[in-house]
């Protein structure tokens, strides 16, 4: 009865550990960009090379790294870049924009590229003010890096998750992760999904998926 009860209790803080560590991801936010200031960065490029940037920041109209340059804020090439570096996140490019990693297991990764959706923030200014589609144009201003949080806006982020396993990188979505998911945990695969609490936008929930592959 003992070993069964320290049994679940280990489960238990398996669990709880998992939760903690897993990274919350935002559904809106109140600046274009992820980070409050410029912040250093290290820059890996897709030949290996790595640089050292002062002044960095992910900007979340595209999820792409921008720098600053003298007075102005410039676009970095997304196609040389393989991963950035801050303080307490790591950036990896997938496709044409920067995806945060958000926790792994082994050599299996889940990562999240969050964009400003533009067509839920419109439709979402039109709900709440009188204001013509004309007007729009003013309020919805999202080509330039406002780093300044502004509480009375509030962006409609779009989360798009993605798992990288052992450097192939698969959009997560139901179809494509049962297919990957290895024959003797089919049933596994079942049964989380159907969980009560499993969210498909849910970092957690992923994380559990990504153990079953």
């Amino acid at each position: 009865m003992k070993k069964i009860c320290h049994t679940i209790f280990l489960i238990m803080m398996l669990v709880n550990a998992s939760a903690l560590h897993a990274q919350t991801i935002p559904n809106t936010a109140t600046r274009t960009t992820v980070f409050e200031k410029f912040v250093p960065a290290i820059i890996t490029l897709s030949n290996g090379k790595t640089l050292k940037q002062k002044s960095a920041n992910i900007f979340l109209k595209n999820s792409s790294l921008v720098y600053k340059h003298g007075m102005l804020n410039m676009e970095a090439d997304i196609e040389q870049i393989k991963s950035v570096q801050f303080a307490n996140s790591l950036y990896v490019r997938v496709d044409t924009c920067l995806a945060l990693v958000i926790d792994s297991i082994g050599n299996k990764r889940l990562l999240c590229a969050s964009f400003i959706d533009e067509n839920a923030y419109r439709n979402q200014l039109l709900n709440e003010r009188q204001i013509t589609n004309f007007e729009l144009g003013e309020h919805v201003n999202v080509t330039s890096t406002d780093i300044s949080s502004d509480e009375s806006k509030e962006y409609p982020l779009n989360n798009v998750f993605f798992f990288d396993i052992n450097g192939k990188v698969v959009k997560v979505h139901e179809r494509n992760i049962k297919r990957l998911t290895i024959n003797k945990n089919r049933r596994l695969y079942k049964i989380t999904i159907q969980s009560a609490g499993f969210s498909w936008d849910n970092p957690e929930s992923l994380m559990k998926l990504l153990d079953l592959l």
